[in-house]
């Protein structure tokens, strides 16, 4: 509904009926410093002038549309099929609401069915759920879940390679519940498995989980079937943080012995769009099915025995009363996670694979190019760490990194991410992500930049 501002008739009589000769009388005991008087705010434009101020304020901004994007740490560019934007459009998607009728939602359940299968086949687990709001809060939900099957509502313990923002997310909302949150400091770019399956074994009845990157913050990938044994044998869970997009190609955490994976979903055909609205994933055990949070779609028959769905496995309380809810995740990002599943659908097992594949290989071709330059001191390169990756890596740089991006992007290349944002001891490493996306054309740029020393 259109607002309609009050009349100077409306306005005045509102002021009779309270006592007030003007609006200055409502303010009259305010301090004088804290009042501003009339906002120097310009005469309003007509809508085709208004059109045209906003174009060409937007034409101020570059995108990934311009720019070479080497970013990732969570949110990647990758290549989305054009049928995915296509049929998240559709009317009957883009304004749908909770589907608590499912005797008018079938078609909208039966998506979210189908994306729970491929997220749990993905991440080779039994179940999961139709999708969080991001990766950080599936995160804090995966942590919850065993705190609730468990029963330990004391301690949990993550892994320090995680991605900073999830860990601080984790604190803040565990913190208000009591609970003890520690953080296992990573091995250089490595976590620190043999670390953190020792702590789990002293922490015994206290812990409820631990939380291990799949891969991690710094791209690293480990074997975690063993960790996942030490956990489990102090009767905790082990749950992985990943990216699904890798699991196309890499071991399913869930075939290692995994009980929760979670994380970010976004690299699954959700594009960047400014940093959201993005895509929370969560799978499990079926054993861990009834402490699962958000909502989970079940398919069964009707009394014709044709194939239905329907919300299933919650009570009432986990949308309407938040004291009782098993979580206060009552809602999900049921459109993103319609774009992973027709993304999924559109790329398929072997699409995946073949995507995964490419970045990998890119990834690993330019590490070896700017391994190659930090043997020369004109680089801006001084080292590039060796360990198992997946499609992201951390650059040592002889500058602080802000002064390499700078430089990068200066020639249309968006280089990576400072670490030193985080840590300011690493204020002179990058962290650089490869998608299937970028060309030879874009690598080679990227090596030419930095091998000269200059910056400006």
């Amino acid at each position: 509904m259109s607002y309609i501002p009050h009349t100077a008739a409306e306005r005045q009589a509102m002021l009779e009926t309270i006592g007030a000769t003007s609006l200055d009388d409502l303010f009259a005991n305010l301090p004088a410093q804290l009042k501003c008087g009339p906002l120097p705010v310009p005469k309003g434009l007509g809508e085709m002038e208004l059109e045209a101020e906003m174009r060409a304020l937007g034409r101020k901004n570059r995108s990934t549309a311009d720019l070479a994007c080497f970013l990732g740490a969570g949110a990647y560019d990758h290549f989305i099929p054009p049928a995915v934007q296509e049929l998240a459009s559709r009317g009957e998607l883009y304004t749908a609401y909770t589907p608590y009728q499912p005797e008018i939602s079938q078609g909208v359940l039966q998506l979210m069915y189908e994306f729970q299968t491929m997220v749990a086949g993905l991440c080779g687990s039994e179940v999961a759920n139709a999708g969080l709001y991001d990766g950080a809060t599936a995160l804090v939900e995966a942590l919850r879940m065993a705190m609730r099957h468990t029963g330990r509502m004391k301690a949990v313990l993550l892994d320090g390679a995680l991605h900073p923002n999830y860990i601080a997310t984790a604190k803040t909302a565990l913190r208000v519940l009591g609970v003890e949150t520690e953080v296992h400091p990573p091995l250089g770019f490595r976590s620190d498995l043999v670390g953190l399956a020792a702590k789990a074994r002293a922490a015994g009845e206290d812990l409820a989980g631990v939380a291990v990157g799949y891969p991690n913050f710094y791209g690293a990938i480990d074997e975690l079937s063993g960790l996942a044994q030490s956990v489990q044998s102090t009767g905790g869970l082990l749950i992985a943080v990943g990216v699904p997009f890798a699991f196309g190609l890499l071991k399913p955490p869930g075939h290692m012995g995994v009980d929760i994976v979670c994380g970010e979903g976004q690299a699954l055909g959700v594009p960047l769009q400014f940093g959201g609205p993005y895509l929370g994933y969560l799978a499990s055990t079926k054993a861990l099915v009834r402490r699962m949070p958000g909502r989970l779609v079940g398919k069964t028959t009707d009394v014709q025995g044709r194939a239905c769905y329907t919300l299933t496995l919650q009570a009432r309380e986990q949308h309407i009363r938040r004291e009782k809810a098993t979580s206060n995740i009552c809602t999900n990002t049921a459109l993103c996670a319609m774009m992973a599943h027709f993304y999924m659908s559109c790329l398929g097992k072997n699409g995946l694979q073949r995507a995964g594949e490419l970045a990998v290989s890119k990834a690993d071709l330019l590490r070896r190019e700017l391994r190659t330059l930090s043997a020369t001191s004109s680089s801006l390169i001084k080292a590039v760490p060796e360990y198992a990756c997946f499609h992201e890596f951390v650059v040592e740089t002889r500058v602080p990194a802000s002064a390499v991006l700078q430089q990068l992007l200066t020639q249309g290349l968006l280089g990576g991410l400072d670490l030193g944002r985080y840590e300011p001891a690493r204020k002179n490493q990058l962290l650089v992500c490869v998608t299937e996306k970028r060309s030879e054309a874009e690598l080679q740029a990227y090596v030419e930049t930095v091998a000269r020393r200059s910056t400006r």
